[in-house]
């Protein structure tokens, strides 16, 4: 269970980096958009 809640938090992660990443590079979707809004809100990163 908690390898589980380890790798869920891990991918998580590295999804905010990459969505980061294309943000700089101003290559974002509306969606890809949202998702790094909710991730920035789940993860605190506000």
């Amino acid at each position: 269970m908690i390898e589980k809640v380890s790798d869920s938090i891990k991918f998580l992660m590295l999804e905010y980096e990459r969505l980061l990443k294309k943000q700089k590079q101003q290559k974002l979707t509306k969606s890809e958009l949202e998702t790094l809004n909710n991730l920035k809100n789940f993860l605190g990163k506000n």
